[in-house]
């Protein structure tokens, strides 16, 4: 599972506030940073999932914005019927950082899910939020915008922890191809974990300045029998829509040490929070990169700074990236390969010979009759097969 991490400015000892995490994706995966691009009237941007996701559906276009933003993100190669790359987030030019994250709906939603839904998928998301936002509110609004205009293709319930130096918010994206979701607004005294996402307790009877949600939210679940607003004004997002566990163990055992940890006189300091991002508590190997972000203002977007290690920070270092930096170190631009039956299993990797130069998966990381098990191997010389074992790879 995924993770995400936010502190409020209030709690930390350079009066910045922060959002960390990891992606748990044990699948190729490789840092970039995407320049700040122009694109032409009438472009477009593929979308969706494919009939071979565990919750299919069909891909889809929707319009590209004329210019797209500067930004730090981490790409991986595979999650099923989910066409790569992939992203969980990063970071952009104009100081928005975002996180994606698990956060499990109901089943009555799983099963009302339609077998062609489409629109962006939780990838999309953040890619998307970190190519037009220029704030995290904006980033909210714009998944909402979004769903409502195109729809949203789910693996069975989502969430994004999405921030810049004035607030973050988690947004809650609900299966059952019903546009349902619901954003949740942190400030400078805030401590959240997403692990998985959560929202609880909604205030639905006036509008309040710390929520915001799709307009069927609460008229759906009243139509369902799930919810009476007779009975009460606040909406529990998590007991009605969600898994009704609210925060799990790991997320309040977390929550619970960096408010401990905020209370000492130094505060917060980003050792802590690396240290919450490579606790054994909460992490493990299948955690292929980590992040922390500082997001104090800043004058010159070029000085923005990502912390990234390159494989799971349980055994990596942090080392800053700068938004203005022109190469991705080597270390961190090649591919990272996880050996595991989950990926060798499929039909794909048979297909070497006719379509790449390279006879097999092996021949092509170069570890030649090594046993298909849980091993990590770096390509590091002979990238001259690319692009065409990439395709293969994903």
């Amino acid at each position: 599972m995924s993770y995400a991490l936010y502190i409020g400015k209030n709690h930390t000892s350079d009066g910045a506030p922060y959002l960390g995490g990891y992606g748990d994706e044990p699948s190729s995966h490789w840092l970039e940073i995407v320049p700040r691009r122009q694109h032409a009237p009438g472009a477009t941007v593929t979308v969706g999932v494919t009939a071979e996701s565990d919750f299919p559906g069909s891909l889809s276009e929707i319009p590209q914005v004329t210019e797209t933003a500067r930004h730090i993100r981490v790409s991986y190669s595979y999650f099923r019927g989910v066409p790569a790359p992939l992203t969980n987030g990063g970071l952009n030019e104009h100081g928005v950082a975002a996180r994606d994250v698990w956060s499990p709906s109901r089943p009555e939603l799983n099963a009302m899910t339609p077998s062609t839904q489409n629109g962006p998928n939780y990838s999309d998301l953040s890619r998307l939020v970190l190519e037009r936002a220029r704030t995290a509110r904006e980033g909210v609004e714009l998944i909402g915008e979004l769903t409502a205009r195109h729809g949203h293709s789910t693996y069975g319930g989502n969430s994004h922890l999405i921030a810049d130096a004035d607030e973050a918010w988690v947004v809650i994206e609900f299966s059952g191809g019903q546009g349902l979701w619901a954003a949740e607004r942190l400030g400078p005294d805030s401590i959240r974990a997403s692990r998985p996402g959560y929202i609880g307790e909604i205030p639905i009877t006036d509008s309040h300045p710390d929520f915001l949600y799709s307009p069927n939210l609460v008229t759906f679940a009243v139509e369902q029998g799930w919810f009476d607003p007779k009975k009460s004004g606040l909406f529990n997002a998590n007991l009605i829509y969600g898994d009704g566990q609210y925060r799990w163990a790991g997320v309040t055992w977390i929550e619970d040490e960096m408010t401990a940890r905020s209370k000492r006189p130094g505060k917060i300091s980003i050792e802590d929070i690396a240290w919450a991002i490579r606790t054994p508590k909460l992490t493990g190997d299948t955690a292929g990169y980590g992040q922390i972000v500082p997001l104090g203002r800043q004058q010159h977007s070029e000085l923005r700074v990502l912390w990234h290690t390159q494989i799971g920070s349980l055994a990596a270092p942090f080392v800053p990236i700068y938004m203005g930096v022109a190469d991705v170190p080597e270390e961190f631009s090649l591919v990272m390969f996880i050996l595991g039956l989950r990926y060798l299993g499929s039909a794909r990797t048979g297909a070497f010979s006719a379509a790449s130069p390279c006879s097999s998966f092996f021949d092509c990381i170069g570890v030649g009759g090594m046993r298909r098990g849980a091993m990590t191997h770096t390509v590091r010389e002979n990238t001259s097969c690319w692009p065409a074992c990439a395709a293969l790879l994903v």
